[in-house]
């Protein structure tokens, strides 16, 4: 989220309201510090705070800016970023897809218009 905030985030706050989101955080333990030479006067709030304080309050923000907004969103904090819990977290999502599909009369087995891509992808490479 942080490299695209503006564009992203302005549509999302103040456009459509047709989306739900979802947010995640990585903890990081071993995150830097901002010193005093890395940054502009006007930025002096951030010196000594660690890289991933700075994305929490970001993240934290965007909760609260969200729910002010009544943006419907759920939120994800990860603790370890390790192929165990990544892996437990793409197949909650996978679960999640098969059965909202399900749930919505959607076969979520069955993709014509990506496959179309693919296709044409192919041809083109041919």
């Amino acid at each position: 989220m942080p490299e695209d905030n503006h564009s992203l985030m302005q549509y999302y706050l103040d456009g459509n309201k047709n989306n739900f989101f979802t947010l995640f955080f990585f903890k990081e333990k071993n995150s830097q510090k901002i010193n005093k030479k890395m940054i502009l006067k006007s930025h002096s709030f951030i010196e000594n705070k660690r890289l991933n304080d700075i994305l929490f309050s970001q993240f934290s923000a965007t909760e609260k800016v969200f729910r002010k907004k009544k943006i419907p969103f759920r939120s994800f904090i990860i603790n370890s970023r390790n192929e165990e819990t990544l892996g437990e977290l793409f197949t909650f999502f996978i679960l999640e897809t098969i059965l909202l599909g399900m749930a919505m009369g959607v076969n979520p087995y069955d993709q014509p218009a990506v496959e179309l891509i693919k296709k044409e992808t192919k041809r083109s490479l041919i």
